[in-house]
This record gives C-alpha cells, sequence and structure tokens, in this order.
C-alpha cells in the first residue's frame, strides 16, 4: 500500500500545503456536511442501481459514516499511513456490501462537484480554486485507494480462497485480457 499511496500523490500532487489549506477552512467545509450527506445518499437511493446496495432501515447509520468520514477529512492536521490504512478498508467494506468501483467513482465526482458549487458560492474565484483543489487533490488519491484497496484485495481473496498463486492468476488474466484485445481487433 504503501507504494500505491506514494505513487497516487506523486500524480495528483496533493501535498502538505493541501492538508493545510483544508484545515484551515474546515469550519466553513465541515458547515456544509449536512447539505452533502443529504445529497448523496438522495442520490443514492434515488437510482435504481444504487439503492440496491442498502438494507431497510440503514440510512441513518449510512449517512453518519459518511458525515463523519467527511468531517474527518477536511480537518486532519497531517496524513499518515494510518489515515491511508483507514482509506484502504473503505475499499474492504465496499466489496462487502457490493459497491463496485465505478459506483465509487461516480459518487466521489458528485461529491467533489458538491464541494466545488459551494466554493464558488461561498469564496472569491481564486481562493475557491485553491481550496477546492486541495480538496480534489485529497479525494483523487483517497478514490484511487479505494479502487486499488477493492481490486488488490479481491484478487488475493481469490488466491487464498481458490488456492491459486498470484503468479498464476496474473497469468491467466493477461491470457484472458489478451485474447480480448485480439478480439476488439477484428
Amino acid at each position: 500500500m504503501e507504494q500505491i499511496v506514494k505513487d497516487l500523490i506523486a500524480l495528483t500532487n496533493f501535498s502538505d500545503q493541501d492538508v493545510q489549506l483544508l484545515q484551515q477552512h474546515a469550519p466553513k467545509l465541515q458547515s456544509w456536511g449536512g447539505e452533502l450527506v443529504n445529497e448523496f445518499y438522495n442520490t443514492l437511493y434515488g437510482y435504481e442501481s444504487t439503492g440496491k446496495v442498502f438494507r431497510d432501515g440503514e440510512r441513518e447509520a449510512r449517512e453518519k459514516t459518511l458525515r463523519d468520514w467527511y468531517l474527518h477529512i477536511t480537518n486532519i492536521d497531517h496524513v499518515d499511513a494510518q489515515f491511508w490504512q483507514q482509506q484502504w478498508i473503505v475499499g474492504l467494506v465496499h466489496i462487502t456490501r457490493g459497491v463496485t468501483n465505478p459506483f465509487m467513482f461516480g459518487m466521489t465526482s458528485r461529491v467533489q462537484q458538491f464541494i466545488l458549487r459551494k466554493c464558488a458560492e461561498e469564496f472569491e474565484p481564486a481562493q475557491a480554486l485553491q481550496i477546492y483543489s486541495a480538496f480534489k487533490r485529497l479525494t483523487d488519491v483517497i478514490a484511487g485507494l479505494i479502487a486499488e484497496s477493492y481490486f488488490s484485495s479481491y484478487v488475493e481473496a481469490m488466491e487464498k480462497v481458490g488456492g491459486f498463486k498470484l503468479t498464476l492468476i496474473k497469468r491467466m488474466i493477461d491470457l484472458e485480457i489478451n485474447t480480448k484485445l485480439k478480439d476488439s481487433r477484428k
């Protein structure tokens, strides 16, 4: 996981200045939490495909989880291995709940769009861009980490449950992907 985080941080250009900027504006960002959570879950429950992920009567608990996550990421004083490990675990939870990466990326985009809209309403343009960009870089790293956790953990689980070695799984996947690529060129 360490190399994945390092790569994502380098490629998104996420920095300690982003953390400081988010923390500096945490009171304003956090004041949007209730509205964000409401919009987030109205979207999920209102769309048939994502609505199927939920069990009856769990919305309040899911809203609390999202609210706590949002409050945490908008008021961090530093990021460390433990912070990234917590985000990695979200990918594991997504596997058990049937939250696919397309659902996760789609809703990450919705969260980012919400923050962009709120920043544009509340701050001068240059400041809005800075704050939004810091938030976007952080959530891009988190989304990449969740997606990789989902994928890596899924393959590792198959390896353990099926008794296959990872190298064999990789060769089997490569063969199948090469076949699909060959077929797509016909």
